[in-house]
């Protein structure tokens, strides 16, 4: 299922009844009828970058379709600051590309289509739910179409986007190998008799 558009929901922060209501109709009616998997998160504007959530969204491999209760452009900037990368529909300003060539078989995030749908002027959930299985059905018919191998332009020296810092990934677990671990683990590779 690597080509195909994963469904991110965003719970609203606010506690009303209605949009909680249209959540759960909208989550019930996607996971039994349609059998798409509806990966549920906390409000996009709250998420830590260290929270499960946010590694959760950052661990999405592939195209994303996040549905909030924000407007796309505040969507988009709420990913950016998690440190989500992709190709935002709707938004103008272009993430910076890697300035290499990934060999075959690394996954390159900075190629993902992420679409951001606004769930503010819902009034039910059939109502965004088709709007859902239509972005998903169109998200699919653009992965098929594009060719698989990925080839990137020569980057220029006069590039501006060179000089922007690249923000590295955040480590899922909070302690890092000391130098004395990596010495034992190599001492006991040596002395195996492999």
């Amino acid at each position: 299922m690597m080509g195909q558009m994963k469904l991110v929901l965003s719970q609203s922060q606010q506690n009303d009844p209605k949009r909680r209501d249209i959540e759960q109709e909208l989550v019930a009616s996607l996971l039994m009828q349609d059998r798409i998997e509806v990966i549920l998160v906390e409000d996009v504007a709250q998420l830590e970058n260290d929270s499960t959530d946010a590694l959760c969204i950052q661990g999405i491999r592939g195209d994303m379709l996040v549905g909030a209760w924000h407007q796309p452009v505040d969507c988009i900037k709420h990913l950016r600051r998690l440190g989500i990368v992709g190709k935002f529909d709707g938004d103008d300003v272009a993430t910076s590309e890697l300035p290499i060539v990934l060999p075959a078989g690394h996954y390159d995030a900075m190629q993902r289509r992420i679409v951001c749908l606004d769930l503010t002027g819902v009034a039910d959930a059939s109502n965004s739910r088709q709007q859902i299985l239509t972005i998903l059905r169109d998200g699919k018919q653009i992965r098929q179409a594009l060719p698989t191998e990925t080839t990137c332009a020569p980057v220029k020296q006069t590039d501006s986007r060179l000089n922007k810092p690249i923000k590295a990934m955040p480590r899922r677990s909070g302690q890092e190998a000391s130098l004395d671990d990596l010495d034992l683990l190599l001492d006991e590779i040596d002395g195996a008799n492999l």
